[in-house]
């Protein structure tokens, strides 16, 4: 299904294209098979070289140059193959960054779907303090990655994660969302509160993902909103400001401690 196409210039990586079945390679002669024309019917689809093909146009514009450009040609790749292949190139020779491959997988993949969604949708705790594209400013920095991470520790290995995933999202928007009521000066600031720091949501994912599966009504299939809100109201008895204790927890090992210590709390 698939055959590569390349120029004879090897200074630089070859730019990758998708002719989506629109171009056809005719060889010159029967002993040069692997030489030949291509006719190419409509424009391929570039996959992999923006930046270099940005460059090399300045360049030839500037100096009225002509370049030969190496180029890797797939005959055709459908819409989500195109994605995987960018996904996998990108993340595994120069890293696109985890978000925006959680971001083109998020039709193939609950979590991611649910992390874009967490920061697409208004109503969610996080849509103001989201970023997709993995780069964090002081307004927006919680990544889609993180937010992929806190999905999956709020429903790791539980009976959540058999939901679909419109009720994974609308439980995450729950939970947080409870959060981000009972303690809504320290949501709103990132500076002087540890609240949303990611170490701090990943510990209250983990005891989100206890507190919820032991207050879960099976029946209607719909967490005991009473019950879990009652809980949480122990949460205002943690110091949460940036000046506190709060400011050395970090990794793996501080959000355990720091679950830990939430938990103690909601008893």
């Amino acid at each position: 299904k698939l055959f590569a196409v390349f120029s004879t210039n090897k200074s630089y990586t070859p730019i990758l294209l998708n002719a989506a079945g629109n171009w056809e390679f005719h060889a010159y002669d029967k002993q040069r098979p692997n030489l030949g024309r291509l006719i190419c019917r409509k424009k391929g689809t570039l996959m992999d070289g923006q930046h270099r093909l940005g460059g090399i146009e300045k360049y030839i514009n500037d100096t009225a140059s002509t370049l030969m450009v190496p180029f890797l040609a797939f005959h055709y790749l459908d819409e989500d193959e195109e994605i995987k292949l960018f996904d996998v190139i990108n993340t595994k020779a120069k890293g696109i960054g985890t978000s925006l491959s959680r971001y083109l997988n998020r039709n193939n993949d609950d979590l991611s779907w649910v992390a874009t969604n967490l920061i697409l949708k208004p109503e969610s705790p996080f849509f103001s303090k989201g970023t997709l594209i993995g780069k964090r400013t002081r307004e927006k920095h919680i990544t889609l990655q993180n937010l992929y991470q806190i999905v999956s520790l709020l429903t790791k290995k539980s009976d959540l994660a058999k939901l679909p995933k419109e009720k994974i999202l609308n439980l995450t928007m729950f939970y947080f969302n409870l959060i981000k009521e009972l303690l809504t000066d320290e949501w709103n600031d990132y500076k002087n509160s540890r609240l949303t720091n990611i170490a701090c949501l990943n510990a209250l994912a983990i005891v989100g993902n206890q507190l919820i599966n032991e207050n879960y009504l099976k029946k209607s299939q719909q967490p005991d909103s009473v019950k879990i809100a009652n809980k949480l109201l122990n949460l205002g008895e943690i110091d949460w400001s940036a000046s506190g204790d709060l400011k050395f927890i970090k990794g793996v090992a501080g959000t355990k401690m720091l679950a830990e210590d939430i938990r103690n709390c909601l008893r």
